[in-house]
């Protein structure tokens, strides 16, 4: 055999074993990674689509089996993940999680239970457990508590009918907000009342159920102020038949019981 193709022989055998060596490595390598955990990543406020692509890049599988509202995250967005972030898991494993919806929940009106005469912030904090936030809008006069609802109203429309009872069959989505009427026990009027003639014993409690407060100015002797008369008040019916809540009424008195009472 010449040296020539003695060199040709020992450069295939050098190529055979090496092609040998070099499949038999990958194998190895294969049968060694079969049935490796990888580390899952977290795809927690990641939207489904990019979760999706990324997932099937690393070799898992998103699997959507459920769907909730949160107010204010965007539809799509994922929330839960199951198994949890940085677990070990094998390759092809199907990753379940729970994203956010496109649309929202509708809560019924009829579902606000009693609202006309209900408190204002047990209501504002009834609602906001169902992601349903509370406005004031006004505050009106009532003789009642204060705080207590009077009107409520979604978007302009009107939840109360005028027997003050809950309108059924109102969609309102959550996340939305309901809009309220509230008492107070400021800034109303009543009606001026006539003490001339009376007691004082009379008339406090006439003020007292009025909401206003009384200044007297005795005129001679008082000697027993419960049943001192009252002569003369300002201001009179004839200035005013209503007069704002919390205002004062000055009242003569006097001991004599006043000419052409009865």
């Amino acid at each position: 055999m010449t040296l020539k193709r003695f060199l040709i022989h020992l450069a295939l055998m050098i190529l055979f074993f090496t092609i040998i060596l070099y499949g038999t490595m990958c194998s190895l390598k294969q049968y060694t990674n079969h049935g490796q955990k990888l580390e899952l990543p977290s795809y927690i406020d990641k939207h489904i689509d990019y979760a999706q692509n990324d997932a099937e890049d690393r070799g898992f599988q998103i699997v959507i089996n459920d769907s909730i509202h949160k107010v204010g995250i965007p539809g799509g967005q994922i929330l839960i993940q199951n198994p949890k972030p940085n677990s070990f898991v094998k390759e092809n494993r199907k990753v379940y999680v729970t994203t956010s919806k496109y649309v929202p929940d509708n809560f019924k009106s009829e579902y606000l239970g009693r609202i006309y005469g209900s408190p204002f912030y047990m209501k504002e904090r009834e609602l906001r457990r169902q992601d349903i936030y509370s406005n004031v809008i006004d505050r009106k006069y009532d003789r009642g508590e204060p705080d207590m609802i009077l009107e409520a109203y979604y978007k302009g429309k009107p939840l109360l009918n005028p027997n003050n009872q809950t309108i059924d069959n109102i969609n309102i989505p959550k996340g939305e907000t309901i809009d309220f009427v509230i008492s107070t026990n400021e800034g109303g009027e009543t009606e001026l009342p006539n003490l001339v003639c009376k007691t004082i014993s009379a008339a406090k409690w006439i003020i007292e159920f009025s909401k206003l407060n009384l200044n007297i100015v005795e005129e001679g002797v008082i000697s027993d102020m419960s049943n001192a008369y009252i002569v003369k008040q300002e201001p009179s019916l004839n200035d005013m038949i209503n007069i704002p809540m919390g205002e004062t009424i000055v009242v003569h008195i006097s001991q004599q019981k006043p000419t052409g009472c009865p």
